[in-house]
């Protein structure tokens, strides 16, 4: 696999490891724990942060040897970054190539800024590079439908990593429409699209019956951003005759962190540069393998901001069977359906959250997207859906209303007296369509209505 000999290249050259013996799972863990040192005495020495959190727990950067001892230090959260982002500065502004401002995407939470040097963008294309390389070769032309800004976007810096793997690099506009993105395929041969799974979803749905997608050349869709449930991968597998594959990324730790392989069923990730717990969102202590928590990486070669158990707040598994993909030095976790803050719970107790329904709604043909508010009728919670289907699937009301009837979570609640039959709206082609964000939201309307429904 691409990305596992680049894992192992990197090794060799860190740890003067013989070229002739084949680095296992015990070398990149030597090499996770030859980093992890020095990146703790780094940011002891230069982030005022981490200085003090060493302090706060009578720790000095040498009592943390590995992986095991790391859960002795406190876990940093993005509040943290949001309320003091220069305290975690380990250099002189004047050193910093790029401040990235931003909103994590899906949530409405307080702006975080992130600090890369040249360095720490090098290795973000390097990292690019090789899980671009995943699905992509030397001769292939990669589509790019990312949010631009040049210099440094996260367009450019995949574009960036295209060219070092040796491929050619399209920046396509996402001002562009399903045409004209469809002109640039035929006018660079482009082979493989690389954007945010719903846009491209919707590109496909606007030119499947007036394009011959199929026969367009492209093979690799690489979609990021969102969970892709399996009806949907199977509908744009169909559509354009090729494979699709997702991407999970985090802007703090780099943009690129997560590539599926050809197993396509969960995520092998930087292991040279992020160091992964997964834990107890509660409690912070880490989960029994195998076991569900919340992803926390550490940045293993950052110089500008380094971050040490940074929270993702993203809910996952490692996935302990052996990949089929052959790698066998690598790690993987499972896709990732939830973000905590993005948890809606209901009266009864049980959870929701924004693909909740993704698997069981992605079946209905002509569905193009849905938004979800949970609001109050007659005392109990209501789901309330509105649904935005292709042209001419307008009447599918009584195939969603069964869909969402014959879920165990409205079933079970319905019956118990706690939840309100769904209220299901349709809206037209395009009313769903958002240019600032690229995950779903639950808008959780109950204490709007309180007043109104008796709660409070």
């Amino acid at each position: 696999m691409h990305l596992e000999n680049w894992l192992h290249d990197i090794i060799r050259k860190t740890l003067d490891h013989s070229p002739r013996r084949p680095v296992a799972r015990p070398d990149v863990e030597r090499y996770q724990s030859f980093k992890l040192r020095r990146a703790l005495h780094y940011a002891y020495e230069r982030s005022a942060f981490y200085r003090q959190q060493f302090q706060k727990a009578g720790l000095d950067p040498g009592d943390i040897q590995n992986r095991e001892d790391l859960n002795r230090l406190p876990l940093t959260d993005p509040l943290q970054i949001a309320e003091n982002p220069y305290r975690f500065l380990c250099l002189s502004r004047a050193e910093i190539a790029r401040i990235h401002t931003f909103v994590t995407s899906g949530t409405t939470g307080p702006q975080k800024k992130i600090f890369w040097t040249r360095g720490d963008l090098d290795r973000i294309t390097g990292f690019m590079a090789a899980g671009i390389g995943t699905v992509a070769h030397r001769e292939d032309v990669v589509q790019i439908l990312l949010p631009d800004g040049r210099p440094h976007s996260q367009a450019d810096l995949l574009y960036q990593g295209v060219r070092k793997l040796g491929a050619a690099p399209v920046l396509a506009s996402l001002s562009l429409s399903a045409r004209e993105q469809f002109r640039l395929i035929e006018q660079w041969r482009s082979t493989v699209l690389f954007g945010y799974a719903g846009r491209v979803f919707r590109i496909s749905k606007e030119l499947q019956d007036t394009h011959d997608l199929r026969n367009a050349g492209i093979k690799v869709l690489f979609l990021a951003a969102e969970y892709l449930p399996d009806p949907r991968r199977r509908e744009m597998e169909a559509m354009w005759n090729c494979r699709v594959h997702t991407h999970y990324g985090l802007t703090e730790m780099g943009l690129g962190v997560a590539v599926e392989c050809d197993a396509r069923n969960g995520y092998h990730f930087n292991e040279a540069d992020l160091l992964l717990e997964i834990v107890d969102p509660q409690t912070g202590k880490p989960v029994t393998e195998g076991q569900e928590g919340e992803l926390v990486f550490t940045t293993l070669n950052r110089e500008a901001m380094p971050l040490i158990r940074y929270r993702t707040h993203d809910i996952s598994r490692l996935i302990t069977e052996p990949c089929a993909c052959g790698a066998h030095s690598l790690l993987k976790f499972d896709s990732v359906k939830k973000r905590l803050e993005l948890i809606v719970k209901l009266e009864g107790g049980d959870e929701v959250y924004p693909v909740f329904f993704d698997d069981r709604l992605s079946e209905i043909p002509g569905l193009i997207d849905y938004q979800l508010s949970v609001t109050r009728h007659e005392g109990k919670d209501r789901l309330d859906f509105r649904i935005e289907t292709a042209p001419g699937c307008t009447d599918r009301i009584p195939e969603i209303r069964q869909k969402l009837l014959s879920t165990p979570l409205i079933a079970n609640n319905m019956a118990a007296g706690r939840m309100a039959e769904p209220l299901i709206e349709m809206v037209g082609w395009g009313a769903l369509r958002t240019a600032d964000r690229a995950k779903k939201l639950i808008v959780d309307r109950r204490e709007e209505l309180a007043p109104i429904c008796g709660r409070g």
